[in-house]
């Protein structure tokens, strides 16, 4: 007998980021495309606690305006699942995640994850990630967490330090 501590849907929202991105041999750059790959990659995780799937936008991180984030927001307050992953772009997801704190219902879980390597290429940190953000967004209490590179933290606590290419807990919250 199989059990499981949580059985609740969860919905996967892609905001896009570096997360999504493929390799476009033509231009010879990594770009977005034009439709999300998501779906394809928690199959190949093996992930069978997603309910949906749903492409929001696919924008790298560093072009999404207030209209996106309030989007992003107002996906986030109409979804029927309690529990929520956003694949998002690491560079402004702690942008993303103060919006989305000021409009979240009592009662959800959201997760903001993305990576550094697009989950299209060889040595990618995106699916662990996902599996990451996927398995805080089960156990983690109401609220807005980020789940990056095997840590947890609070989406308002933390922030990307690009010299050393790592998420880590704010001044504030550092012992």
């Amino acid at each position: 007998m199989q059990t499981t501590l949580y059985s609740e849907p969860i919905v996967i929202l892609s905001a896009g980021g570096t997360f999504e991105q493929v390799y476009d041999p033509i231009e010879g750059q990594l770009r977005l495309p034009n439709q999300s790959r998501l779906g394809q990659w928690a199959q190949q995780a093996r992930l069978r606690c997603i309910h949906r799937i749903e492409e929001v936008l696919l924008k790298d991180s560093l072009e999404m305006v207030d209209a996106d984030r309030n989007l992003l927001s107002q996906r986030v307050s109409q979804a029927k699942e309690r529990r929520i992953v956003i694949v998002h772009g690491t560079d402004t997801m702690t942008d993303s995640a103060q919006v989305l704190a000021k409009h979240l219902r009592p009662e959800q879980v959201v997760v903001l994850t993305g990576a550094m390597v697009p989950a299209s290429l060889e040595g990618s940190d995106a699916l662990i990630n996902l599996g990451s953000a996927i398995a805080a967004a089960q156990l983690m209490p109401p609220g807005v967490w980020v789940s990056i590179q095997g840590q947890i933290f609070s989406a308002l606590h933390v922030q990307k330090n690009r010299a050393l290419g790592l998420f880590e807990p704010t001044s504030q919250c550092r012992s």
